[in-house]
């Protein structure tokens, strides 16, 4: 369980948000605690009743590690979730509107990289070979930044399709009039 949990925060450091699919490959690379403690406490101690006295209080405190962790990481997440929740309700426009915004302006560099920057390139070649100029292309924006901050506000979106789906009372829209 420990290396499982300490692989996907490992994963998620390093990819960026992509620790659980990353998490199960580093933690089975890492060899556990319990694993090397077990291996130390056969080459130290050679009475088997000791040894198995040994084996079972490091098992209880591998126990009793995880079952902290385990709470400590709930504990943070019931936090991030009261805050998730004041931020919600309240009535400050920044606060509320900084989601969407960051969508946008990955919205915007993604039409940008995708769509203006090579129709620009492609009409400046079309007007620059009537003219006879070499127009400078446009500048690229890079995408590697853009994407995992992307990835994270449309797994955000999943979430609001959940609450939707599941009838939260807050998520579903009001029905709206019929057009004529």
């Amino acid at each position: 369980m420990a290396v499982g949990v300490i692989g996907s925060i490992i994963g998620g450091v390093l990819t960026g948000g992509a620790g659980p699919a990353l998490g199960a490959g580093i933690g089975a690379a890492i060899p556990s605690i319990a694993e090397i403690a077990k291996v130390i406490v056969d080459r130290t101690i050679p009475d088997p009743q000791k040894k198995a006295e040994a084996q079972a209080e490091i098992e209880q405190a591998l126990t009793a590690r995880e079952t902290a962790l385990t709470a400590a990481l709930q504990a943070q997440n019931e936090q991030q979730n009261a805050i998730n929740l004041a931020e919600a309700q309240g009535n400050d426009r920044f606060s509320s509107r900084w989601r969407p915004a960051a969508g946008w302006v990955c919205v915007a560099g993604l039409a940008y990289q995708y769509i203006f920057a090579p129709i620009v390139t492609w009409a400046g070649a079309l007007v620059g070979t009537v003219l006879g100029f070499a127009f400078p292309a446009p500048p690229t924006l890079v995408m590697n930044d853009l994407w995992p901050i992307l990835a994270g506000l449309l797994g955000i979106g999943v979430m609001r399709t959940y609450e939707r789906t599941t009838g939260v009372p807050w998520a579903v829209p009001s029905p709206q009039p019929a057009r004529r």
